[in-house]
C-alpha cells in the first residue's frame, strides 16, 4: 500500500501529539523486545540481536518525544535533532547517556536503602572521612571502567544491528548465523537494563501524589529553564552534528577524557 504524503512529521507534532506518539513508540519498542525473545527461543540469534537493537532505537525516539510532550524543546532547539528520527546511529549516544544513568541510578538507590536502614552511616562519614574518601575514589575508578565498556559497546551498536541481518565481508566473513546465545544474552542484559531504567523514569511522571506532582513540576520547569540559560540544547546540538559526521570521533573523545580523569584520580590516590 502506498503511503499518502502529508505535512506532519515527528518534528512538528504538538505537545499533546508527542505524548500520544511516544506512547505508541514505547509500545512498539516493548513489542520488538518480545519478538527478539521469541526469535532467540527459536535459535535465530542473529535476527534476535537486530530486533533488540531496533527495540533500543525505538525507545530513544520515544524518550525525545515524551520529553517534548512534557514541555521540553529538543526538537525546536537542538540543531540536527531531526536526523535522530531517520539516522540509526544518532540514537545510540542517547542510549549511552541512559545507560550511564542506569549504572549510577542502581547504586544510588542501593546507597539510599543502606542509609535508611543504617542511619549511623551518616555519622560515620564525618568520623572516618579519609577512609570514605578512599572508598569513593575506588568506586569512581571502577565506574569509569564500566562506563568505558559502555562507550566501546555503543560505538559499535549500529554494526550489531547490521551484523544480525546481513552477511558481510570485512577482511573476514561475517554472518548472522555466527551470532550465538551468549552474544545475544550479553546484548539482552544491556538493552533490558536501559528499558527498565526508562520504565522507572516514566513512572515518576505518572505519580498521582499531589505533593510529588508539585515538586516534580517545579524541578522539570527548573531543568527546562537551565537547558536554555546554560545553552544545554546548543551543546547537545554540537554532539548531534559531530555524530552525524563520519567515524566514531565522539566516542573516542569521551573515552580519552574518561581515561585521563581516571589517571588523575589514581595519581591523587
Amino acid at each position: 500500500m502506498m503511503r499518502e504524503k502529508g505535512n506532519k512529521s515527528f518534528m512538528n507534532l504538538s505537545k499533546e501529539e508527542c505524548l500520544v506518539v511516544s506512547k505508541e513508540t514505547f509500545r512498539n519498542a516493548k513489542n520488538k523486545h518480545s519478538d527478539a525473545l521469541i526469535l532467540a527461543k527459536n535459535n535465530s540469534y542473529g535476527m534476535a540481536t537486530s530486533t533488540l537493537m531496533l527495540s533500543l532505537e525505538e525507545n530513544m525516539k520515544a524518550v525525545i518525544l515524551f520529553l517534548d510532550g512534557n514541555g521540553f524543546e529538543f526538537r525546536k532547539r537542538v540543531k540536527g535533532i531531526k536526523y535522530l528520527f531517520v539516522n540509526h546511529k544518532l540514537r545510540y549516544p542517547l542510549g549511552l547517556i541512559l545507560s550511564g544513568f542506569n549504572i549510577f541510578g542502581k547504586d544510588l538507590i542501593g546507597f539510599i536503602v543502606r542509609i535508611a536502614s543504617t542511619p549511623s552511616l551518616i555519622k560515620d562519614f564525618s568520623i572516618n572521612e579519609k577512609e570514605w574518601e578512599g572508598l569513593a575514589l575506588n568506586y569512581i575508578s571502577e565506574k569509569i571502567n564500566q562506563l568505558s565498556e559502555e562507550i566501546i559497546w555503543f560505538s559499535n551498536a549500529d554494526y550489531l544491528r547490521q551484523d544480525g541481518m546481513y552477511v558481510d565481508y570485512d577482511n573476514v566473513l561475517k554472518t548472522p548465523l555466527s551470532i550465538d546465545k551468549e552474544d545475544f544474552n550479553n546484548i539482552l542484559t544491556r538493552v533490558s537494563g536501559i528499558s527498565e531504567f526508562i520504565d522507572k523514569f516514566l513512572s515518576i511522571f505518572g505519580q498521582s501524589n499531589e505533593s510529588t506532582d508539585a515538586e516534580l513540576k517545579t524541578q522539570v520547569k527548573k531543568l527546562q529553564k537551565q537547558l536554555i540559560s546554560e545553552k544545554g540544547y546548543d551543546k547537545i546540538g554540537m554532539i548531534v552534528t559531530k555524530m552525524n559526521g563520519k567515524g566514531n570521533n565522539l566516542y573516542i573523545d569521551i573515552l580519552k577524557n574518561l581515561q585521563e580523569f581516571k589517571k588523575d584520580i589514581n595519581d591523587d590516590f
